[in-house]
C-alpha cells in the first residue's frame, strides 16, 4: 500500500489504532491467523507429515510451478504500456519495498508502479506470477480493495515448498476462488484500492510460516516489526529472480527420487515410477550432509555427473562394487550455505557455482567435503530395515546398481529427501 490521500491516510491511523488496542488484549492475531478466505468459526485441520513412498505422488504432481514471472508488463520486471489517456510509458519501478517503514507501518509486498506515475498504470494487466490455485477472491473494503490469493507448490533443492502471492487494489478480478491459473494468467487489472491510492500494484509473497493468516491480516496492527515482517514474507523482486525456472519431476524424462526416511529410491520418467530399488545410506543417516567426514548422504537436488563400470582399484575398491556414478555434490545451495557458516571462501564458492553451471565436477578438496555418488557394496547387504553402511553415499545391490546404470545418462537429476 502506498502514501492515501489526507483524508483517507488520517481514517487508515484510526483504524490501525483501533485493531491495535484491541490486540493487546492477545486474541486479536489468534484471530486472524487462519486459512486464506476462511469463514469464523472454520477449523483449520493440520496438515499430517508424510514420509517415504506416501510422498512421491506429490513430486510427481504435474500442478507444481516450472518458474516465477513479474505480474505486470512483459514478466521480467519491464516492458511498456499505453495509459488511458493513449500515452505510452516504458518501465516500472519499485514504490514501496517489502520491510520498509512508511506512513501505514511496515509494508509486508512491493508496490508496482508504471514509469508514468499517478494514474497513469490503472487498467494495466495483473498475471499470475506462476501456476496454482486461487484461494481467496473478493472485495475487503477499504484499504485492501479488490484482493486475489493464490497459493504456489514448487520444488527448491530437493524440498517441497508453497507460498502464496498476493495482488491488491485491483480495479477488476478476472478470477475466481477454486480456479487453477497458469502462470501468466491474466487475474486482473490494476486499480485505485477503491479510489484510496494512486494506482499501483500491491504484491506480497507469503512464506510458509505466514500461510495460516488472514488476507488483510497487517503486522504493524500487531505491533510487528520489520524482521518480523521480513521473516514471513519473501522479498517478491529477489524471490522471481531467484525463482524463474523450477523443476518439474512430472514433466523429466528420466529421474530418480531417493527418500532416506524409507530407504528407497524410485525411477521416475514423465510423472510415473519405472522402478524401486532399497538403498543404504551414510553411517550418520539424519540430516543433511554439513561438511567432509561426517558421514552423511546430503540432501537436495543433484546431477549425475560421472559413471565408471568396474572393477576398481585402490584400498576401498571392494565396496564400490560394479559401477560409480558421481553426483554434483556440493551444489549451488550447499556453496551458499557453506560460506554462511564460514567453511568455505568466497572464491570457493565461486568455483562451485561455475562448475555446477557448467555441468561439471565442483570442487571437492574444500571443507564441505566432496566424492560423493552411487556405489554397491563389497558383498549383498539385506535389506531388513535402516542400513546405514557408507561414507556419505548412496549404496545399492549390485544387481539393482548394474540395472540402473543401464538406465540413466550423464545429467540425470536425482532428489535426495529425508
Amino acid at each position: 500500500m502506498r502514501k492515501s490521500k489526507t483524508v483517507f491516510f488520517i481514517f487508515s491511523l484510526l483504524v490501525f489504532a483501533v485493531v491495535s488496542a484491541f490486540s493487546s488484549c492477545g486474541d486479536a492475531e489468534a484471530q486472524s491467523k487462519k486459512t486464506p478466505g476462511a469463514l469464523p468459526g472454520d477449523t483449520v485441520v493440520p496438515e499430517t507429515k508424510k514420509t517415504g513412498k506416501e510422498l512421491l505422488p506429490d513430486f510427481l504432481d504435474s500442478a507444481l510451478c516450472d518458474g516465477f514471472d513479474f505480474p505486470f508488463g512483459d514478466g521480467n520486471g519491464g516492458g511498456s504500456y499505453t495509459s488511458p489517456d493513449g500515452k505510452k510509458f516504458d518501465g516500472w519501478y519499485i514504490a514501496t519495498h517489502t520491510g520498509e517503514n512508511y506512513s501505514l507501518g511496515v509494508h509486508t509486498g512491493e508496490d508496482w508502479n508504471g514509469r508514468g506515475g499517478g494514474d497513469t498504470d490503472k487498467g494495466q494487466p495483473v498475471y499470475a506470477t506462476a501456476s496454482g490455485k486461487v484461494i481467496a477472491s473478493a472485495d475487503y473494503g477499504a484499504p485492501w480493495g479488490n484482493v486475489i490469493v493464490i497459493e504456489h507448490r514448487f520444488l527448491e533443492n530437493g524440498k517441497l515448498r508453497k507460498v502464496h502471492s498476493l495482488y491488491a487494489h485491483l480495479e477488476k478480478r478476472l478470477a475466481e476462488k477454486g480456479w487453477f491459473l497458469k502462470k501468466r494468467a491474466q487475474l486482473g487489472t490494476i486499480g485505485t484500492g477503491g479510489g484510496a491510492y494512486p494506482a499501483h500494484l500491491h504484491f506480497e509473497i507469503r512464506r510458509e510460516n505466514m500461510l495460516g493468516y488472514d488476507v488483510t491480516y497487517w503486522p504493524s496492527s500487531n505491533n510487528k516489526d520489520s524482521k518480523w515482517v521480513l521473516d514471513h514474507y519473501e522479498k517478491p523482486s529477489e524471490f522471481i529472480t531467484q525463482h524463474r525456472k523450477m523443476l518439474v519431476p512430472a514433466t523429466a524424462d528420466t529421474l530418480l527420487i531417493a527418500f532416506k526416511s524409507n530407504y528407497r529410491m524410485y525411477l521416475c520418467s514423465k510423472g510415473k515410477k519405472l522402478k524401486e530399488y532399497a538403498i543404504a545410506l551414510g553411517q550418520d543417516p539424519l540430516g543433511h550432509k554439513q561438511k567432509q567426514g561426517d558421514n552423511r548422504t546430503p540432501e537436495g537436488e543433484y546431477r549425475i555427473i560421472q559413471k565408471s563400470l568396474g572393477p576398481f582399484s585402490g584400498d576401498y575398491a571392494a565396496f564400490l562394487g560394479d559401477a560409480w556414478m558421481r553426483i554434483n555434490y556440493p551444489n549451488n545451495y550447499d556453496a551458499k550455505t557453506g560460506l554462511k557458516k564460514g567453511l568455505i571462501t568466497p572464491a570457493q564458492q565461486n568455483a562451485i557455482v561455475q562448475a555446477n553451471n557448467a555441468g561439471k565436477e565442483p570442487m571437492k578438496t574444500t571443507a564441505l567435503g566432496g566424492g560423493i555418488g552411487l556405489h554397491g557394496w563389497a558383498g549383498k547387504w539385506t535389506d531388513d530395515g535402516q542400513q546405514n553402511l557408507t561414507w556419505g553415499c548412496l549404496s545399492l545391490n549390485n544387481d539393482d546398481l548394474l540395472d540402473l546404470y543401464k538406465r540413466i545418462g550423464l545429467q540425470t537429476v536425482i532428489i535426495i529427501h529425508p
